[in-house]
């Protein structure tokens, strides 16, 4: 087997008619579990209906097609499940299905010595974005005439958004919906991975042509323990792959390079809305001053992992104070922003609708522009989050302190000197 850019679907005749796009993950982890490559398969499954998308962790192979097919409300990590999983049961191999987020979390967390690469298999789903399921109930019944809990699917293809009710189908331009106020998240919108190639392959539904564009999957290997495991599944007889088509690969890249010039363009517009200097740590304190200190952004985050969090002690921020001092913010930002991988979740979980996404996600911005760090790749080390704690960078990297500090230190000459020219 050669080639990085293949078609591919499940073998199995009913898999390929009743999961996503010809069942080609589906079948990938059967074949994971079968062979024993891994020990456990973390992915999504449905709940009570299409907008409740689960988190489960599957051992057994018979349990894998309860995971199939697309879904496109919530906003689950399954990064959080992946670190929960390999914390209770160290060395366990575990094939992950993820998103461009999920990647940018579990490289982060390696990073931080919290999951090991070698332990992880990572399947990338090339992503459009995800919706607030009461905004899709709302759009589905005002926008759509439609009974909500009738619908029998809502996805994105091709920039458009797809609602079908038994016989029913009707069709909305991504763009014109997210005018209405009905798109997708705003982290989503701003995202600049919406193909994970982090991950050991990436699979989605853009680029495929021909008699394959109905019921296959296009797949890109990304390392070659993909390459390896790809080609496992195929030799077991659990999926059947055959060279993309070159049109199909250059629409796929077509596709992506509008996605993210659409991504950049929210960027900007939302980044702007934030000012700058004075301007912005104004709009913060307004922002944050209806702050209940309730830490649900704290918990949502899967990057906030200080053992001793330094939002509790009381020489900082001063305890049953509500709102908080501007120092509960502070200390947030200076401990995520530099590594902030624009998830989303501690805005979907605030009480009090702060943008606290945006805030992070606009000082990760500027951090980037400053030190040249890009989170949620595999290469590169987080710089300034917690340069000034010396305990945590021990916990964290053991002995390489010191190396941070140089480096930290290096960054800042290197920007002074570029001032200086």
């Amino acid at each position: 087997m050669s080639g990085r850019m293949w078609y591919g679907w499940s073998a199995n005749d009913n898999i390929r008619e009743t999961a996503a796009s010809g069942g080609l993950v589906t079948g990938l982890l059967l074949s994971l579990l079968s062979s024993e490559m891994v020990d456990a398969v973390c992915a999504l499954k449905r709940g009570d209906d299409l907008y409740d998308p689960r988190p489960v962790l599957v051992t057994s192979p018979e349990e894998i097609q309860e995971c199939a097919g697309s879904m496109f409300c919530g906003s689950i990590l399954t990064a959080d499940w992946v670190l929960g999983a390999s914390e209770a049961n160290p060395g366990i191999k575990i094939a992950a299905v993820v998103k461009g987020c999920d990647a940018k979390v579990i490289y982060e967390l390696i990073k931080r010595n919290k999951l090991d690469r070698d332990d992880l298999f990572l399947i990338g789903l090339n992503c459009s974005g995800t919706f607030s399921p009461v905004q899709t109930r709302t759009f589905i019944r005002e926008v759509c005439g439609m009974n909500p809990d009738s619908v029998d699917s809502f996805l994105i293809r091709d920039g458009r958004v797809v609602v079908r009710s038994g016989d029913i189908t009707k069709e909305y331009p991504l763009e014109n919906i997210e005018e209405r106020g009905f798109g997708r998240r705003d982290s989503c919108r701003r995202c600049d991975t919406p193909i994970p190639r982090q991950c050991d392959i990436v699979c989605g539904t853009w680029g495929l042509y021909g008699e394959n564009s109905d019921r296959a999957t296009f797949v890109e290997v990304c390392t070659d323990k993909g390459l390896d495991f790809l080609s496992q599944a195929e030799k077991n007889g659990h999926i059947t792959l055959v060279p993309a088509n070159p049109g199909g690969v250059k629409a796929r890249s077509r596709v992506e390079a509008a996605m993210l010039t659409i991504s950049e363009k929210n960027r900007k517009e939302m980044f702007a809305k934030t000012g700058s200097g004075m301007e912005r740590l104004t709009w913060i304190m307004e922002e944050t001053s209806r702050c209940i200190k309730c830490y649900q952004c704290s918990h949502a985050c899967p990057l906030c992992i200080c053992q001793d969090c330094q939002t509790k002690k009381p020489w900082l921020v001063k305890p049953g104070e509500v709102p908080p001092p501007l120092m509960f913010h502070l200390i947030r930002f200076s401990h995520i922003a530099d590594s902030c991988v624009n998830c989303g979740q501690c805005q979907d979980r605030c009480a009090m609708d702060i943008p606290v996404s945006l805030m992070m996600h606009a000082l990760q911005d500027e951090l980037e522009k400053m030190f040249g760090y890009h989170p949620g790749r595999p290469e590169g080390m987080p710089i300034l989050a917690k340069v000034n704690q010396h305990e945590e960078w021990e916990h964290h990297y053991e002995n390489s302190y010191q190396k941070m500090i140089r480096l930290f230190s290096q960054k800042v000459a290197d920007t002074e000197d570029i001032k200086g020219e």
